[in-house]
């Protein structure tokens, strides 16, 4: 198994819901938000920074978009 898959497995499980995630990328940088997106044929991620229950389906918030050969960590926090 690709370090890739493993992360698609992990998103995949937040993916839609309201569950806050931090992806650790290389070179030290981290962002915070709600799994809106997984793209596995762009192998790419989609965060929502501030989404709080609904608005994480219509993009609120600052968004950002995150290839996952990038993605160096992944932490789940713990549901609210």
């Amino acid at each position: 198994m690709e370090v890739m898959d493993v992360w698609v497995d992990v998103l995949s499980s937040v993916e839609g819901g309201r569950q806050r995630v931090t992806v650790h990328l290389y070179g030290g940088q981290s962002l915070k938000g709600v799994v809106v997106e997984l793209d596995r044929a762009r192998k790419s991620v989609v965060l929502d920074e501030f989404a709080q229950g609904a608005a994480a389906t219509r993009h609120e918030s600052p968004v950002h978009t995150i290839l996952l050969t990038a993605v160096q960590a992944v932490t789940v926090h713990k549901a609210e």
